[in-house]
């Protein structure tokens, strides 16, 4: 009996310390694994912090040369040098650390740096005031220091005075980090940035078109309640069964709720549909992109947007119809004031609305009194095009203002079909689109 206990006993040991092993051998891999996964992240954020001190020091430098020039032609250069630089910049610091620390400040910076240098080399009869070189060289400094600065850190970083991330060490321990983590690193540089000066421009980064207020809204403010039940309205489900999601701030403030594969914002003020996804999956096509369409236009009333709309542009993916559908007053359309809607083409029920267009530029206008004749803009066009149909819009701008147009739909002699806008009151040509035509719906470029 003794020998048989004593048996079992030995098994037991062998099994346990086998399950051990096993377990050690497991763990070893899955560090081992860790270690290659965190050396592989390290050699890429070296990678981006290498792109993103060159990009800054080539952002300084043009900026410079643009305080040099005398012409327009060279600050358009330096302009498009500076866009594209600022471009690898924002992709880099993003690629080095958690977007959600980095503040508006600096990316602001980077998109106005080298927009701010094309407006002042497309202004007509050309030069530079005092008020604007000061700018320019108000930006040049920031350049400079956010340069230095991300030198001085990588300096840092390979000195061992700064670190990413912790080092693995082992099953039961981490290393202490080698320094400071790169974001206390950064804290210096966002304190400084905060007192980056507010620059009145006409370009698309131009702080009046950033801190655009939405005209769209109206009303007063609602409760979670009361915002809880028009979710439930548009989403088609009970109040009950709607989980709160966390609220967005920003220019539209939203309380947003979900059920299930679906969700919805809803504006704080007025109660308004802002955004409604459904991410469930669509199947085989049982209806047309023109019935799409007619159902989109349905779901828009049902949802409170029963004021005059008209599709203009769609697109169908994975069994999905979207709809561009804008304002229209007085046979006029009204491009800012957008609202897609996307339609299932298995179930024709409304998979996705996004009306944050019409929220942010909803309003009556009113179009000039005194505008040039069709004839007289139509002059303006090329020989080469031929016009199909003619109406007016308004237009969206780059600088965030918009303008009345003739909009020419024209085709050449190679069939191309193309969206000619001419200025209704100066006659001037503001844009052209391509238009494309598929299978899969009419897009623009």
């Amino acid at each position: 009996m003794e020998k048989k206990n004593s048996s079992i006993k030995t098994k037991t040991i062998w099994v346990l310390s086998a399950l051990c092993l096993a377990l050690f051998i497991l763990t070893a891999m899955n560090t081992g694994r860790l270690k290659s996964i965190e050396r592989e992240n390290e050699v890429q954020r070296q990678k981006y912090l290498s792109e993103l001190c060159e990009s800054l020091d080539s952002m300084t430098v043009s900026l410079n040369k643009s305080l040099c020039t005398s012409t327009a032609q060279m600050l358009h250069k330096n302009g498009n040098d500076l866009s594209r630089q600022a471009a690898v910049a924002k992709v880099s610091l993003s690629g080095i650390t958690d977007e959600s620390i980095i503040t508006d400040e600096i990316f602001k910076f980077l998109s106005q740096a080298g927009d701010y240098a094309l407006y002042l080399s497309q202004k007509e009869d050309f030069s530079v005031t005092e008020k604007e070189a000061e700018k320019l060289r108000a930006l040049y400094r920031y350049s400079r220091y956010l340069s230095e600065s991300f030198e001085q850190i990588s300096s840092d970083y390979y000195a061992g005075r700064v670190a990413f991330t912790k080092k693995i060490n082992n099953l039961l321990s981490q290393a202490e980090n080698e320094g400071i983590s790169f974001s206390e690193a950064f804290t210096d540089v966002q304190q400084t940035m905060g007192d980056y000066p507010t620059l009145l421009y006409d370009g698309p980064f131009a702080d009046a078109v950033l801190n655009k207020k939405p005209l769209g809204l109206s009303g007063s403010e609602i409760t979670v309640g009361e915002a809880r039940k028009k979710a439930a309205e548009y989403l088609g489900c009970e109040e009950r069964e709607l989980k709160r999601e966390a609220d967005t701030q920003g220019a539209i403030e939203l309380y947003c709720f979900s059920d299930g594969d679906r969700t919805a914002g809803i504006t704080r003020k007025g109660g308004m549909l802002c955004y409604m996804t459904d991410s469930s999956y669509a199947g085989e096509a049982t209806i047309s992109a023109a019935e799409a369409i007619k159902r989109g236009k349905e779901y828009l009333k049902k949802t409170g947007f029963d004021k005059n709309v008209t599709e203009t542009y769609y697109s169908t993916y994975d069994g999905i119809c979207t709809v561009n559908y804008a304002y229209e007053a007085d046979g006029i359309i009204c491009y800012s004031d957008l609202i897609k809607v996307s339609i299932s083409l298995e179930t024709g029920e409304a998979v996705a609305l996004d009306s944050r267009g019409w929220l942010m530029n909803h309003r009556e206008r009113e179009a000039e009194k005194s505008i040039l004749s069709l004839p007289e803009c139509r002059k303006i066009l090329s020989p080469l095009l031929s016009v199909v149909s003619a109406r007016l819009a308004f237009i969206p701008l780059e600088n965030g203002r918009e303008e009345l147009c003739y909009e020419f739909h024209c085709k050449d002699s190679e069939g191309q079909e193309s969206l000619v806008y001419i200025n209704a009151v100066s006659g001037k040509e503001e844009n052209i689109l391509l238009l494309l035509y598929s299978d899969d719906g009419v897009l623009t470029k």
